[in-house]
């Protein structure tokens, strides 16, 4: 079974492997008593939640998309990847936070040292074919669709992040028995990754939900492009908000010369995006709306002292 009509793979794979993943380190963990892989083994379990939310976005976001949605249903993946995030950051703090002060405040003792490196290094080699799985889906959706899907992205970056955490793990096993403080600075480094990780989903997630503007920068120069054209009067007004991390869609209104054709008209617009597409690479949709000069002159102006004021604070 594969997700969406564009067929990922990644959701799928990475919910399968999850599940194996999380028993071979539980088993692990039990067998061992390592409180590095016990952290693996929990966080291995929110990211089978989190597979299976990746699943369900992608299929809601992805399988229908109507015409006259110009944006199509893309604002579901921010949606679950946020709520991906939480629920890493949460089961960061109940489990990974306590489990890290309790390896800190009593060292235990690792034992069955081989069955333990046995069991996460076969959970390793799923973490790298899931990996390798999502990077692929991600580079052909990114190449058909236009843009990247930021589930695809959370499921790589998550098992980027499994990868490395079962290096720490095999490595702190067989030394975690010699020295048992090696256990906790392990599940320490591990929770700090993942707070870094997830923090960072999470901020880029909120930038789409709620529409943040582009950079004042961007706006400026658009506006400065577009008064470049000679067939420009004015600026009346630009407005932004993004379409996924660093990607903007721009929404201007300009004043053109009243004596041009409507041909004219057409091809300063064409001339104005392409313009501003080829200098200002964050903003991937243009839409121009032209106007007859008013009254009220200079409005550009006002909007860039805006963005200065914006840019000081």
């Amino acid at each position: 079974m594969r997700c969406s009509a564009i067929g990922l793979k990644s959701p799928v794979i990475a919910f399968l492997s999850n599940v194996i993943v999380f028993m071979l380190k539980l088993f692990a963990a039990l067998f061992t008593g390592s409180k590095t892989v016990l952290i693996e083994s929990l966080r291995s379990f929110g990211d089978l939640l989190n597979s299976a939310l990746a699943y369900i976005g992608n299929k809601i976001a992805l399988e229908s998309e109507e015409g006259f949605d110009p944006f199509g249903k893309s604002m579901y993946l921010y949606v679950f990847s946020f709520a991906i995030g939480l629920i890493a950051l949460g089961s960061l703090v109940v489990f990974g936070i306590a489990q890290a002060i309790s390896a800190l405040k009593s060292s235990s003792t690792i034992s069955n040292v081989s069955l333990g490196i046995e069991f996460v290094s076969v959970a390793l080699a799923l973490d790298i074919l899931a990996m390798v799985v999502a990077y692929r889906d991600g580079r052909r959706f990114s190449r058909e669709r236009g843009y990247r899907n930021p589930l695809i992205r959370y499921i790589l970056l998550e098992n980027v992040y499994d990868i490395l955490g079962g290096f720490i793990a095999l490595t702190s096993l067989p030394l975690a028995h010699i020295y048992p403080a090696i256990d906790a600075i392990s599940s320490i480094a591990l929770n700090a990754l993942l707070v870094t990780y997830m923090a960072k989903i999470v901020s880029e997630s909120i930038a789409v939900l709620v529409y943040r503007a582009a950079p004042t920068y961007d706006i400026a120069r658009a506006v400065k492009i577009a008064l470049s054209n000679p067939a420009v009067r004015d600026v009346n007004s630009i407005k932004t908000f993004a379409l996924e991390p660093n990607r903007y869609a721009v929404f201007m209104d300009i004043e053109l010369d009243p004596g041009l054709s409507m041909d004219d008209v057409d091809q300063v617009i064409e001339e104005v995006k392409g313009e501003i597409a080829k200098h200002v690479k964050s903003f991937t949709y243009v839409h121009i709306e032209p106007r007859k000069p008013d009254r009220d002159l200079d409005t550009h102006r006002k909007i860039l002292e805006l963005l200065a004021k914006r840019r000081a604070f």
